[in-house]
């Protein structure tokens, strides 16, 4: 009587670890999920918010102004950096995620993302993204008598995020240095 016992108490134990571990699996299939909803939800907050900012573009100065806007997002740590590839720290260097996020623009750091980077803003015949956002601040600091390289690397600091040196040679920073160089390179 005892082993009878014994085997149904063993044979209910094998299967409330297997009801656990399918609640388990689904609970953590399910937060993925709603994790994901949640990042493409805020994403098209961030993308309406920049875009919004590309409404009044007829002006340089306002050009320089969306091409200079960082986004500020829900997601983003305390840091004011964004987890764009879900492995809990806001301060890697991304290249593979963020492209579904940025237009196939590659080498960000989660630390500082800029609206012409996420939502290229359509101005009259011209498109700001960040390649051409390089022009229009270049062409608007020397109109204005600015300190460039200063400039530069106020708004556009050094890369802050953990890479390696390979890394830091695909970093879109290192890409467009030419272009922050405002030609005086």
């Amino acid at each position: 009587m005892a082993i009878q016992i014994f085997v149904v108490l063993f044979v209910l134990l094998a299967v409330a670890m297997l009801v656990l571990r399918l609640v388990s699996e689904q609970t953590q299939s399910q937060i993925k999920v709603i994790n994901e909803e949640a990042k493409k939800a805020e994403m098209s907050k961030i993308k309406a918010e920049c875009d919004q900012a590309c409404v009044n573009c007829d002006s340089p100065q306002a050009q320089v102004g969306f091409c200079l806007k960082l986004i500020q997002s829900s997601l983003f740590e305390a840091k004011g950096a964004m987890d764009f590839d879900g492995d809990g720290f806001a301060n890697a260097y991304v290249e593979e995620q963020v492209g579904q996020y940025t237009g196939g623009l590659y080498g960000l750091c989660e630390d500082q993302i800029y609206c012409s980077q996420i939502s290229p803003c359509k101005c009259g015949n011209r498109t700001l993204d960040m390649r051409n956002c390089f022009n229009v601040i270049c062409d608007y600091w020397e109109k204005q008598g600015a300190d460039i390289p200063m400039l530069m690397q106020k708004f556009f600091p050094a890369p802050t995020c953990d890479m390696s040196d390979e890394e830091l040679q695909r970093h879109w920073i290192v890409n467009y240095q030419q272009l922050m160089s405002c030609g005086s390179a």
